[in-house]
C-alpha cells in the first residue's frame, strides 16, 4: 500500500504500455486498500495520464485508481500499424487491465478517451461496473469533416523548424478559440491571451507525442457520434462540464433522447468544485454497483 502516486508500466501485445497507480490506505474504516472499488481513468490525446494526477489524489481515499497512457502517448509505446480507428486500441488496454486489475472497474474517459471509453465499453462491457464520459460530443458530418481536414497540421520535425512555428500557432489557437483553427469572434472559447508560459506547455503535449500526435485524436473524432452513446448496455453517466471547449458539442450529444440507464450530471466552471463532484458521483455509483 501507498499514499503515493507511482508510475508503472506492463508488457502486453509486443507494447509497453505505461500508467499511474495508486492505492493509498483508505480514510473509510470499512475499506481496505484490497477492497476498495478500482477506477481506471483515460485521458484525452494528446496528453497523458499526467494530467490526472490531481484527482488521483483526491479520489484515492475511496478508490484504487489507475490512469493509463494511451498507447502513442506519454510513456506508452505506439501501436505497430497506424491505427485506423479506436478498436484499434482495444487489445492492448484490455490486455493491460486484466493483466493489473483482473476485475471490473468504473471507467472514466474525457475527450479522446471518452470515446475510447466508449469503444471499450462495446467490445468489453462485462469488465465495466459502470461509465463515466467527460467532454463527449456529437458532431455532425459537416463538423467531423471540417475538423478532419483542418485539426492536424503535420508536426514532423524539419531542418527549418517549421513545425516549432506550427506547434506554437495550434497551441495557442486551443488556448483562445475551438476549433484552434478558427480565429474569429464567434469561435472564441477565452476572453484573455495566454501567457508564453501556457502556450508552450500545451505545444510540449504535441511535439512530445511526435509526428503521429494525431492517431487517437483523429480516431475519436471520427468516432464523435451519437449512435455510439445510444448503443451502451451498461450503466452511463455524461458529465457535462461548463468550462468545456466542447460545451457546444457536449449540448448537441444531451439534445438526443437518450436511454434511461444514461444520466447526466452537471459540473461547474471551477476546478476544484468540478472534481469535488464527480468524486462524489463515483462514490456514489461504487456503493451502488458493489457486491
Amino acid at each position: 500500500m501507498t499514499d503515493c502516486i507511482e508510475l508503472h508500466s506492463c508488457q502486453v501485445e509486443g507494447l509497453r504500455i505505461q500508467y499511474r497507480e495508486i492505492n493509498s490506505p483508505s480514510t473509510d474504516s470499512t475499506l481496505t486498500a484490497a477492497r476498495k472499488p478500482i477506477v481506471v481513468l483515460l485521458h484525452p490525446s494528446p496528453r497523458s495520464s499526467l494530467m490526472f494526477e490531481p484527482w488521483m489524489k483526491l479520489l484515492a481515499p475511496w478508490f484504487h485508481v489507475l490512469a493509463m497512457d494511451t498507447p502513442g502517448y506519454g510513456g506508452s509505446d505506439s501501436l505497430p500499424q497506424q491505427p485506423t480507428s479506436l478498436s484499434d486500441y482495444l487489445p492492448a488496454l484490455n490486455a493491460c487491465l486484466q493483466k493489473t486489475i483482473g476485475a471490473p472497474c468504473l471507467l472514466y474517459g474525457s475527450a479522446t478517451g471518452a470515446q475510447l471509453a466508449i469503444a471499450y465499453a462495446h467490445r468489453y462491457p462485462d469488465q465495466i461496473a459502470h461509465l463515466f464520459l467527460d467532454n463527449a460530443a456529437h458532431l455532425d458530418d459537416h463538423e467531423r469533416q471540417h475538423l478532419l481536414a483542418h485539426y492536424f497540421p503535420d508536426l514532423t520535425p524539419n531542418d527549418n523548424r517549421d513545425h516549432l512555428k506550427v506547434a506554437w500557432q495550434m497551441a495557442r489557437g486551443m488556448l483562445t478559440h475551438f476549433p484552434w483553427f478558427e480565429n474569429t469572434p464567434s469561435h472564441r472559447i477565452s476572453p484573455r491571451e495566454p501567457s508564453a508560459a501556457e502556450i508552450h506547455a500545451v505545444m510540449m503535449e504535441f511535439l512530445a507525442a511526435g509526428p503521429s500526435y494525431s492517431a487517437a485524436y483523429r480516431a475519436a473524432m471520427a468516432h464523435e457520434k451519437v449512435e455510439h452513446v445510444m448503443a451502451l448496455k451498461i450503466p452511463t453517466t455524461v458529465f457535462r462540464w461548463e468550462g468545456s471547449v466542447l460545451l457546444k458539442y457536449i449540448d448537441k450529444l444531451l439534445s438526443f433522447q437518450l436511454p434511461d440507464h444514461i444520466q447526466t450530471v452537471n459540473t461547474p466552471i471551477d476546478m476544484k468544485e468540478r472534481y469535488r463532484i464527480m468524486t462524489d458521483h463515483l462514490r456514489q455509483c461504487a456503493l451502488r454497483t458493489s457486491p
